[in-house]
């Protein structure tokens, strides 16, 4: 008998299960071997499909059986072996059998998956396995009948010794051995879905690190060519970027570059990068970024030097014949951002996870560090070391406010320092000065007068709310041309049209007056004369500092905190927390933005005082117990508790018009989301969506199913409730705009 893997072709040509399994074995195998894992990336290769070894499997390509489970077989024949073995404790094949039973569904431990292995192995009867379907094969008869099939099909085939595919140096930890399982099952899915394609992989992509470094000086040049800024930071530029080159050579492993904003991190950065490629031989750089307006930034910076940018996020918008090599991250270049970074590695998911065996020997520069959340960070930063370790990545946490990681129990960070002399950065860079109004609360009002007496100002505060209320009373002030409001009300596409608007004001010096929320913070090139911040957590303060005088074209620049006089300050407890700790060390000792100490003081006091709340006990618990569905919904970088809302922004009136017809009439898919995804915003109001909105559904083809989604559209004849300057928010809070524009 012959057994099939795949059901006929068009042409009539059907693969058989020795093809299929020998192509997988071999790519996977390829994967493997770039972090010592050759055999066991085989392995998996070679018996992921070992339940198609039998006539209930041959059935369903016949189309008279369905429900039909192949992949926990080849699983429970390796734990079958495995547990024969001497010395079977040490489980050498628990990521093999992990990887295979997981690669047509999702991780599951191997304690977790042990009865349903045994039950198979053990019972001739039909026996339903974690999926919901039956198991190809049952009872021990069927796998050793199967077995004699797969020695038939594979007679040199021998069982490696486990010294040969145990890891080295040995796995320390629960996240160092997740994450191997995670990088093995990364092998096996990547092969198995390339070889169901059918399609011969392209050509590898190789990074032109020559190419790339002669493109970088060119453009530094014709940029300090232009520069508008001033001398002395022009000069502490030059010595940032050389600094970050030389150190470049350096041997692989973990770093920090810690620099004032505005020195230029993203280009001294990528120096780095391209040296340390150059002196180590790493083929990938790997940019990671907290926000999509930072992605956008860099990615029209880096794309000038490197044509071969790709990036990875919700509005990436790639073209269909880039998918494929997107989803395996094996460009020579990638931007993408901390949540698809970060949750990838503590995925249990194969699509999520396809990708990961690409980070191995790669240079990942990870921007704004600072935005990690506590909750996360201890088994983040394991993580990283692991990558570091045993994976030959290269690792940059990079921040003008860089955490101080060696407060944080059960981690180590043995990270080096790129730039040593980053104190005397801070020390000579100090283009603003801090006027702390912490003590008694100021009305918003009143900082909407003081605003409204300067001509390039901005204000920065906590909440939308906050926002959309100090913007209305600064519209009672000031002409509508010389206001803008940023905040995540605003759609992609609207937030960076507004950030164009003022930076053509600034540049032409006309009065220019914003409110925003966080979302400037983080490498947003804007610069103002003065700033006013809500008081928030340090690295808030820092970064809301670092858009005052920006280019130091002026003595000082002026930064005003201050206590709003509202209910309610803060998003979260842990900002709260934060602005607290700024609060009690102002009180007792001045603090100065510029002195790393005090930064350094400000990170020792937030994690000592940081002693676990639920969603960390909660991760915490999932990894000790190896449960990987639980650790994936347990690590969120951001909370989705919001509605999605689809939005009729006036400058992209016909994509909403095409999103609204084809999302109603045929269904939401992946296609139309990346079209949408300029006007998609979040909103907490669930009663706001429901009063203007219509829910939208999934379409339903292969890939989605016919059920609702998390995505919602403004219904016909509620388009006022999307501002033109204020984005998505009740017609009410809209303030007097009839009256002034």
């Amino acid at each position: 008998m012959v057994y099939y893997a795949k059901s006929p072709e068009k042409d009539g040509s059907q693969e058989t299960v020795q093809t299929h399994l020998q192509v997988v074995k071999n790519l996977a195998g390829e994967y493997g071997k770039a972090f010592g894992a050759e055999k066991s990336a085989e392995l998996c290769g070679l018996f992921h499909d070992f339940g198609k070894y039998s006539p209930t499997f041959q059935n369903v390509l016949k189309r008279t059986q369905t429900g039909v489970d192949h992949a926990i077989c080849g699983a429970a024949f390796l734990y079958f072996y495995q547990n024969c073995q001497k010395d079977s404790g040490k489980k050498p094949f628990r990521p093999a059998v992990e990887a295979i039973a997981a690669h047509h569904s999702h991780l599951v431990s191997q304690e977790d998956l042990a009865g349903v292995l045994e039950t198979v192995l053990r019972t001739k009867d039909s026996v339903t396995t974690l999926s919901g379907k039956q198991a190809a094969l049952c009872g021990g008869q069927a796998y050793q009948e199967a077995g004699q099939i797969f020695q038939s099909e594979f007679p040199d085939f021998r069982f490696p010794k486990k010294k040969d595919i145990l890891p080295h140096p040995a796995l320390e930890g629960q996240e160092a051995s997740m994450l191997y399982t995670r990088m093995l099952f990364s092998c096996l899915v990547d092969a198995d879905y390339t070889a169901s394609a059918g399609a011969a992989l392209e050509e590898e992509r190789v990074l032109d690190v020559s190419d790339g470094l002669k493109r970088l000086y060119a453009y530094r040049q014709d940029l300090g060519a232009k520069a508008g800024a001033d001398p002395v930071l022009n000069q502490f530029r030059n010595q940032l970027f050389e600094r970050c080159g030389q150190a470049g050579e350096q041997a692989g492993g973990l770093f920090t570059l810690t620099a004032p904003t505005g020195t230029g991190k993203t280009l001294a950065l990528l120096h780095f990068a391209l040296r340390h490629c150059q002196h180590t031989g790493k083929g990938r750089i790997i940019v990671v970024l907290p926000f999509l307006s930072l992605i956008e930034q860099s990615a029209h910076v880096y794309r000038q030097i490197i044509p071969q940018v790709v990036e990875d996020h919700s509005q990436s918008g790639l073209p269909e014949e880039m998918k494929e090599q997107i989803a395996r991250w094996d460009q020579p270049f990638l931007i993408t951002t901390s949540v698809r970074f970060f949750e990838a590695l503590f995925s249990s998911h194969p699509g999520d996870c396809r990708k990961l065996h690409n980070l191995a020997n790669s240079v990942i520069l990870f921007d704004e560090a600072q935005s990690l959340p506590v909750s996360l960070l201890a088994p983040t930063l394991k993580v990283m070391q692991e990558l570091s370790n045993r994976y030959g990545c290269s690792v940059v946490f990079s921040t003008a406010t860089q955490p101080d990681y060696t407060g944080l129990r059960e981690v180590q960070w043995p990270a080096v320092e790129l730039l040593p002399e980053h104190r005397s950065f801070y020390k000579a860079l100090g283009r603003t000065t801090i006027r702390w109004e912490i003590d008694t609360p100021v009305q918003l009002e009143e900082i909407a007068n003081r605003m409204a007496e300067s001509q390039n100002v901005c204000a920065i505060v906590n909440l939308r709310a906050h926002a959309r209320k100090l913007y209305r009373a600064l519209a009672e002030r000031c002409p509508k041309e010389e206001l803008f409001l940023l905040s995540t009300d605003l759609c992609p596409a609207h937030r960076t049209q507004v950030i164009q608007a003022i930076r053509q004001r600034q540049q032409e010096k006309l009065p220019c007056r914003v409110v925003s929320t966080q979302c400037i913070e983080a490498g947003v090139d804007l610069d103002f004369e003065q700033m006013y911040r809500a008081l928030a957590p340090l690295e808030a303060i820092i970064q809301a500092a670092g858009r005052c005088n920006r280019n130091g074209t002026m003595p000082c620049g002026e930064v005003c905190v201050f206590l709003p006089a509202e209910d309610r300050l803060y998003p979260d407890p842990h900002y709260e927390n934060g602005a607290i700790i700024v609060q009690r060390m102002q009180r007792k000792q001045p603090i100065d933005i510029h002195d790393p100490e005090c930064i350094r003081q400000y990170y020792g006091q937030l994690f000592g005082a940081f002693r676990g709340d639920a969603k960390s006990r909660a991760l915490e618990k999932a990894i000790a117990q190896r449960d990987f569905a639980k650790v994936e919904e347990e690590y969120r970088l951001i909370e989705q508790k919001g509605v999605s809302v689809i939005v009729p922004y006036e400058d992209q009136k016909e994509l909403y018009a095409k999103v609204r017809s084809e999302g109603l009439q045929k269904g939401l898919t992946k296609s139309l989301l990346r079209q949408a995804a300029p006007l998609i915003v979040t909103c907490y109001d669930r009663e706001l969506v429901e009063q203007v909105c219509e829910p939208l559904c999934f379409a339903g083809d292969d890939r989605w199913e016919n059920r609702e989604s998390p995505y919602s559209i403004v219904l016909p004849g509620r388009e006022d409730c999307y501002d033109s300057k204020m984005g998505f928010c009740p017609p009410k809070e809209q303030g007097l705009q009839n009256l002034f524009w």
